[in-house]
C-alpha cells in the first residue's frame, strides 16, 4: 500500500539527505540488472555466429536504421505509426573515460516512425525526454476523449541516483497528429530509484485508465532514505497510475513483496534476488495484474479497487530452474500466462539446468495455485555453442493462440500455443548482425551480433527493434 505522496520536489529530497554520508556511485550500485549484463558485453566485439539474417514463414516489408543512433529499445504500434524507446545508463567505472552509455541529443528520444502500408517507412517525429534520462519502454493508446497518448517510462542516468536535478517517472504526450506531438503530462516518482522501467496501460472495468508500472530496486534497503529503502518514500516495486486524465497522472497505489512478509528466500540461480520487481502485465478489464518479480515468480495481484492492491497467488520455481521473472502476456480467453524468464547464465550450477531464459506456460485458472503446464526454447538456447549473442527470450506479445517473442540475438521467434502444454515454432526472423554505431567502437553493446529488443503486431504487420540495426517491419506467410 501506499505509504507516503509521492515526493514531486527533489530540492526537499536533498534537504530530507542533508548531513547524510552517501557513498560514491558505482556499477553496482546504480545499474539495473540487464545494464549491468550489456555493459560486461560491451568490452567485448564478437567476431563468430551468425552474421546474415535468417528468416522462415516470414518477409521483410521495410527496415528502418533510426539514423544508426544504436541503443534502440521497445516497440509500440498504433494506427500505422511505430514508436521505438532508447535505452542507457551511466558506466561509473569509466566515466573519466567518457564511458557513458546515457542517450544525449540528437538521438536520443522515443522515435516515431511512419509506417502505413509499408511503402514509404520514414521516421517523422520524436518524444523528447528530459536530458540525462531514457525513455525505454513505451505505450500508445487510445484515451476516452479519442485522443492518442503515448507514455514513456523515464529513467535517470545522467548523474547519480541521488542527484538533485534527477528526472525519472511516466511522460506523456498528445500524439493525435503524430508528426507533431505535443508533451501534455509528467508524473515524477521520488528518489532514489532509477524510475519506471516497464509499464502497461490498460482501461480499468471502472472507467479509468492506468499505467500498471514497475519501478525496479525500491525496496532495496538503503541507510540514506528516511524509509531505509531506495524509493524514499518506501513504496514498492509496483505502482497503479492513474492516468484518465493524461494531463495530471497520478499514483493511486504501491506494492511490494514485503506486504506479503517476503521475500520468502534468498534466490536462486546465478543471479540470486527475490526482491526485484521487473515487469507489470494487466488483464483485459484492468482489474487483475501480473507482476514478474524475478527469483519470486509470477505474483498475482486483484485491483479490482487500484488503490487497495490484493495478493492472490504466485508461481514457485523448481529448485533447478534459473529463476529471472522477467515479463509476462496474459490469455484471459484461457487462463493462461506466457512467461519470459530473462537469464544469460548458460551454466548456473551443479543443481541448475543448463541454458539462457525461455518460454513458460501456466494455467492460472485458480489464482492461488498456479501450474506450469508448457514450455518453449529455441535450441540455441539450450546451451550448446551457438557462437556469440545473448540467446535469451526477453519479452513476449500474445496474438490469438501465437506468441511473438522477442529473442535477442535469436530475433523474433513466433509460437503457437493453440495446444499450450505443447507449444511449437512456427516462424522467425533473426536480423543482420550489425555493429552498434556508439563511439568509441570498442564499447559498442555486444558488437556484430543481432539484439531484438522488442516486437509487436498491428494489422497483420509485425514490428521488431533491434538494439543496433532499428525497426524492422515484417509480415507473416504462412
Amino acid at each position: 500500500m501506499r505509504k507516503l505522496s509521492i515526493a514531486l520536489g527533489l530540492t526537499a529530497a536533498a534537504l530530507t539527505f542533508a548531513g547524510v554520508a552517501i557513498t560514491a556511485p558505482s556499477n553496482d550500485d546504480e545499474l539495473l540488472k540487464d545494464e549491468k549484463h550489456f555493459l560486461e558485453q560491451s568490452n567485448k566485439t564478437y567476431n563468430g555466429g551468425q552474421k546474415d539474417m535468417q528468416i522462415s514463414n516470414m518477409e521483410v516489408v521495410a527496415h528502418e536504421p533510426l539514423g544508426n543512433r544504436g541503443f534502440n529499445a521497445d516497440v509500440w504500434a498504433h494506427n500505422g505509426y511505430a514508436y521505438v524507446g532508447h535505452w542507457g545508463f551511466a558506466d561509473w567505472a569509466n566515466r573519466s573515460n567518457g564511458g557513458r552509455f546515457c542517450p544525449e541529443a540528437p538521438k536520443n528520444g522515443v522515435a516515431v516512425v511512419r509506417v502505413g502500408d509499408g511503402s514509404d517507412v520514414r521516421r517523422v517525429a520524436t518524444l523528447q525526454n528530459p536530458a540525462g534520462t531514457s525513455a525505454e519502454d513505451v505505450v500508445v493508446y487510445t484515451a476516452s476523449d479519442g485522443r492518442d497518448i503515448a507514455v514513456a517510462g523515464i529513467q535517470w542516468c545522467g548523474g547519480s541516483r541521488y542527484d538533485t536535478n534527477a528526472e525519472r517517472g511516466l511522460m506523456l504526450w498528445d500524439v493525435s497528429a503524430p508528426e507533431a506531438p505535443v508533451q501534455i503530462g509528467y508524473l515524477k516518482t521520488a528518489c532514489c530509484t532509477r524510475g519506471v522501467h516497464e509499464f502497461e496501460v490498460e482501461h480499468h472495468l471502472n472507467g479509468h485508465t492506468y499505467a500498471y508500472a514497475t519501478v525496479p530496486t525500491s525496496r532495496y534497503a538503503d541507510p540514506n532514505t528516511p524509509s531505509g529503502y531506495r524509493d524514499e518514500n518506501g513504496d514498492g516495486d509496483f505502482r497503479m497510475i492513474d492516468i484518465t486524465d493524461p494531463a495530471h497522472p497520478v499514483q493511486v497505489s504501491d506494492w511490494g513483496i514485503q506486504d506479503i512478509g517476503g521475500p520468502f528466500y534468498g534466490g536462486q540461480g546465478c543471479d540470486p534476488d527475490p526482491n526485484y520487481g521487473h515487469g507489470a502485465e494487466p488483464s483485459a478489464d484492468g482489474t487483475l495484474v501480473f507482476l514478474s518479480y524475478w527469483d519470486s515468480g509470477f505474483i498475482a495481484l486483484d485491483v479490482s479497487n487500484p488503490a487497495n492492491p490484493v495478493f492472490r497467488g504466485r508461481t514457485v520455481y523448481p529448485p533447478n530452474a534459473d529463476g529471472d521473472a522477467h515479463s509476462s502476456n496474459y490469455d484471459d480467453a484461457r487462463k493462461l500466462l506466457f512467461t519470459a524468464d530473462e537469464d544469460f547464465c548458460k551454466n548456473s550450477g551443479a543443481d541448475i539446468e543448463t541454458g539462457l531464459g525461455y518460454l513458460r506456460v501456466y494455467d492460472y485458472s485458480n489464482l492461488a495455485a498456479p501450474t506450469q503446464i508448457g514450455s518453449y526454447r529455441t535450441p540455441n538456447s539450450l546451451g550448446g555453442s551457438p557462437g556469440s549473442g545473448d540467446y535469451s527470450i526477453h519479452n513476449a506479445f500474445l496474438v490469438g493462440t501465437d506468441v511473438y517473442a522477442s529473442w535477442y540475438s535469436d530475433g523474433v521467434r513466433v509460437i503457437d500455443t493453440s495446444n499450450p502444454r505443447s507449444p511449437r515454432e512456427v516462424a522467425y526472423f533473426v536480423p543482420p548482425a550489425a555493429q552498434n554505431p556508439v563511439k568509441p567502437s570498442q564499447r559498442g553493446t555486444l558488437s556484430q551480433t543481432p539484439q531484438v529488443w522488442g516486437v509487436v503486431v498491428e494489422n497483420g504487420l509485425v514490428y521488431a527493434s533491434d538494439m543496433n540495426s532499428g525497426l524492422w517491419v515484417l509480415r507473416r506467410t504462412d
